[in-house]
């Protein structure tokens, strides 16, 4: 972050070459700021880093980069802009819509806007996947459908228990008044940005049991 004219933090605007290392880019901002989705599991190599633009200081940009093994995906949901995503090893399924493609790397998948999709990863092996927004701030709205492929993701708890790990570790940075919650004047940025989606019970705190509960 740089300083603006006004005193105020303004995000770096310049031309930038990504190194070849995601993690070089993305992950020491978001271990700093603490988002519940970002992750690297050293054990596995299971990873999920998003380079949301607007922290960034990108116009009209967002990247998700992210390997795994089988069984990972989000649950199904909407952006109000159109994502592509890039499958550069391993296996997966795409549902776009009311259609379902199963597609081995490489391969590229387009959603359009508004468009009920996720992504399951597949096969045995390893699956390297790379997202790209049309937008600094994509969103996500949850749509409450049937998952066709909710069966593999349920075989595995891999993901909601790093999502419960990574809560933990913020509880221990944030609570500052020890009570075992995270209220919002406590919450890092990434996770303020998305309070009222992880408060599942919307007492006006974060929680352990909230965090059961996530998708």
């Amino acid at each position: 972050m740089t300083q603006s004219t006004d005193g105020g933090s303004t995000p770096r605007r310049q031309v930038e070459v990504t190194p070849g290392d995601v993690f070089q880019l993305g992950l020491p901002w978001v271990l700093q700021n603490q988002s519940l989705f970002n992750f690297w599991n050293v054990r596995s190599g299971d990873y999920f880093v998003e380079l949301e633009g607007e922290h960034y200081g990108w116009d009209n940009s967002t990247v998700q980069v992210t390997e795994t093994g089988p069984g990972f995906g989000p649950p199904l949901h909407q952006h109000p802009t159109e994502e592509v995503f890039v499958l550069a090893e391993g296996e997966a399924a795409f549902v776009s819509g009311d259609d379902i493609h199963y597609m081995k790397a490489p391969a590229i998948v387009r959603v359009p806007p508004h468009t009920t999709h996720n992504v399951t990863t597949l096969g045995q092996g390893r699956n390297k996947l790379v997202t790209f927004f049309s937008s600094n701030t994509p969103g996500a709205s949850p749509v409450e459908l049937h998952d066709p492929f909710a069966h593999i993701k349920d075989q595995s708890s891999a993901e909601r228990d790093t999502m419960i790990a990574n809560f933990k570790k913020v509880l221990e940075d944030f609570d500052d008044d020890g009570d075992g919650r995270l209220s919002y004047a406590e919450a890092p940025l990434l996770i303020k940005a998305q309070f009222g989606r992880y408060d599942t019970d919307q007492d006006g705190f974060i929680t352990l049991e909230d965090a059961e509960g996530w998708d």
